[in-house]
């Protein structure tokens, strides 16, 4: 007969003890939550619990990095089943009896057997991220004297349980599950010879240290970054759904509640909604978030990680504070009861407290005013965080009330500003210079009231079906820019695409604007080109819609449907391309022996998943190959020019674009490939920054259109 846990009724005081200071501080976190803006995250529900396996049971991200996932998963997985055997000690054995019951023990055993691999895999674990964090300190990690404690709690867990396991087979060596213990069964052998009595000692020590070490993790759990262990899973199923690259949409005309002020944007913690406020206490402090971050990597102040922890860090002083209230609150009701008047003035002082808490500004307190400039919002952060944390959505909202309430931006983005809202375009251009790239090119024209003009011949005729190209601010002004719409404009000709574009009828669309903050330009410019885009489709039967730029690709794809947009396609011009090369109506003829550097566009690739379009591209010009960087795909670094940093300066660490062109340029390629006008900016800049003028730096459908010959390369294409 298996041994009992000595005064196990006892158990109650401390696990009642536990469980109160767990809930106590778990109820402060949840008040916090309550006090964000609401936000509806309830739809598609078997979609969200997909997510949850995946991305918590699975631990697919952190297994993308394998060394430190594998030890976390190992830690995971096996505290999953270690809830079985903790739960056995904790009810004195019932879990056993429940689990053993229907087929006589047998899956108990098998219970067993598997918990004591996993304890001997959380051992290799727990060493390996203590040597991980004591010895190699990957710049990402801190010396952090939290996760130290929790890998001493886990150690000491496990090995209670151990031994706990290894006394209990030793006092009653006939129990049915020793010879599946791995550990606990041979340990028990060499504890045999200490003799029944000793060994019934033995297991109520350490019963009552494995039950008192997991209640004492219990209470501390709240305290700690590894809250997570609870956070995760709901900070996982309540992720975004909507198109990565939708930012969420600002009703510019809200009222406010009687007796509160509108706030656009968030200017302190109450403006975040509960999921974003959800995020800091669903960090794990693992850095995944600033390893490839683009300001991180080049010395910049912004860290997503440091971000998250300022967060938390308000977080709890917000939380003190509603705890000192509460406090007062509850001394009220006592004098009250007990005749004894509390002091009306302390309890207003303390409510007063509470809510300057959760009203400092976030802006220097849980960020830096600089750090919230520096992001590109190229979503590197987002991608590598394993609890799907939402860093760039949290610094939009900042941005946007420092644009919108306070007018505080870097003054660089006065000009950008100025010059959408009155010409329409970043460069401050005339609306009349919009068709100047088509020069000598045969492009049909859509006028305002569906009509088709033609800037040569009428060689495009029958506009029905056929596509709206959208050349976009850079292709139009960028005098670089423009060589690649021509390209782009002579492969569709070539392929007997019938095509058109805006010309003047075209404006910014909006996303310089909305990821700089400034929504109310953002949507002004948005809200002309949707009804334009709904006046193409519904006269002139449009339902496709190409953009070069992968900003306007994202923008006009997964924004302006926010606005009404509806019925149209809208494709990348790489997505194009490729299709038309696969069936044939473009064949690559011409030689170009290139080992090709090629460079993923972050608002194409991370945003909107489109990688491998612009690679088959150029793969299918003959003799060109594509030649992969360190960073690329998912992992691809950003050129620096995203979140509106295009209009802005670099003054800290080194210049983001430099950056990635050395990275581009360790690969000793014959060309670097892009498919995004500001990376094919940013990226010429940094080839002739760095003295490699020889290195071209080209669009996909430069390279395409000279191996069809759609397009005699001019003087001075090439850069």
């Amino acid at each position: 007969m298996s041994p009992t846990v000595p005064l196990y009724p006892l158990v109650i005081v401390p696990a009642a003890l536990a469980l109160f200071l767990f809930w106590r501080r778990l109820s402060l976190h949840l008040r916090v939550l309550r006090a964000g803006r609401p936000l509806r995250r309830s739809d598609r529900p078997l979609e969200r619990i997909k997510g949850v396996l995946i991305y918590v049971i699975a631990q697919r991200r952190l297994l993308n990095d394998l060394g430190p996932g594998l030890a976390h998963a190992f830690i995971f997985w096996g505290f999953l089943v270690l809830l079985a055997t903790t739960g056995n000690y904790l009810s004195n054995g019932l879990v056993e009896a429940i689990i053993g019951w229907p087929l006589g023990g047998l899956l108990w055993d098998a219970v067993t057997a598997v918990a004591n691999l996993l304890i001997g895999l959380i051992i290799i674990a727990i060493a390996y991220a203590g040597m991980r964090r004591i010895v190699r300190r990957p710049p990402r990690l801190a010396l952090s004297r939290d996760a130290f404690v929790i890998l001493a709690l886990i150690g000491i867990v496990v090995v209670t349980e151990v031994f706990g396991d290894a006394f209990r087979f030793a006092a009653a060596p006939s129990l049915g599950a020793r010879p599946f213990a791995a550990l606990a069964g041979p340990l028990s052998l060499l504890l045999e010879p200490l003799g029944s009595q000793t060994a019934t000692i033995g297991f109520g020590v350490f019963a009552w240290a494995h039950i008192l070490v997991v209640l004492a993790f219990l209470t501390y759990l709240p305290y700690s970054k590894h809250l997570h262990i609870f956070t995760s899973e709901p900070n996982v199923y309540f992720r975004n759904l909507e198109p990565r690259g939708a930012l969420r949409l600002m009703d510019l005309e809200a009222e406010a509640p009687a007796g509160q002020e509108v706030v656009f944007g968030a200017k302190s913690l109450k403006d975040l909604t509960w999921r974003h406020l959800l995020d800091p206490l669903s960090c794990t402090e693992c850095g995944r978030c600033m390893e490839f971050c683009p300001a991180s990597m080049t010395g910049k102040t912004l860290s997503p990680k440091h971000f998250m922890e300022g967060l938390r860090d308000q977080i709890v002083a917000a939380e003190t504070a509603l705890s000192a209230a509460a406090s007062s609150q509850r001394a009220a009701r006592g004098g009250v009861a007990t005749g004894v008047e509390a002091s009306d003035a302390s309890l207003q002082l303390a409510r007063d407290r509470a809510t300057e808490a959760l009203s400092l500004p976030l802006v220097d307190n849980a960020i830096p005013e600089e750090a919230v400039w520096q992001c590109t919002t190229c979503g590197w952060c987002v991608e590598g965080c394993p609890v799907l944390i939402e860093h760039v959505d949290s610094i939009v909202e900042i941005r946007r009330n420092l644009v919108l309430e306070e007018s505080r931006f870097p003054k660089e983005l006065n000009t950008a500003f100025r010059n959408m809202e009155s010409a329409g375009n970043p460069w401050g251009q005339p609306r009349s210079a919009r068709l100047d790239w088509a020069k000598g090119l045969e492009v049909s024209v859509l006028d305002g009231d569906g009509a088709v003009s033609r800037t040569k011949s009428d060689a495009f005729a029958g506009m029905e079906g056929g596509v709206l190209y959208w050349v976009g601010c850079a292709g139009a002004f960028d005098e670089r820019n423009r060589k690649v719409v021509r390209a782009m404009a002579q492969l569709l000709a070539q392929a007997e695409v019938p095509f058109a574009v805006l010309g003047p009828r075209e404006t910014c669309s909006g996303d310089p604007a909305r990821r700089a903050g400034n929504e109310y330009l953002y949507q002004m410019l948005a809200q002309e080109n949707v009804a334009t885009l709904t006046a193409a489709h519904e006269t002139h039967g449009i339902g496709t819609v190409v953009a070069s730029c992968p900003h306007c690709f994202n923008t006009i794809r997964n924004e302006y449907p926010q606005l009404g947009l509806a019925g149209i396609d809208v494709l990348h011009h790489t997505q194009l391309l490729d299709r038309l090369v696969a069936d044939g109506r473009l064949r690559a003829s011409r030689p170009n022996p290139a080992a090709v550097a090629y460079h993923d566009a972050c608002y194409l690739g991370r945003y909107n998943d489109v990688y491998e379009p612009g690679r088959r591209v150029v793969d299918a010009v003959p003799g060109a190959s594509v030649v992969e960087m360190d960073l690329h795909h998912r992992r691809g670094m950003c050129c620096g020019a995203g979140g509106a940093r295009m209009w802005m300066e670099e003054r800290e660490g080194q210049r983001i674009n430099h950056r990635r062109t050395e990275q581009a340029l360790a690969l000793s390629p014959d060309a670097i490939a892009t498919a995004c006008p500001f990376c094919l900016i940013m990226l010429r800049d940094g080839t002739s920054d760095l003295g490699r003028t020889d290195v071209p730096v080209r669009d996909v459908a430069e390279l395409l259109a000279e191996a069809t010959g759609a397009w005699a390369l001019q003087a001075g294409a090439r850069q």
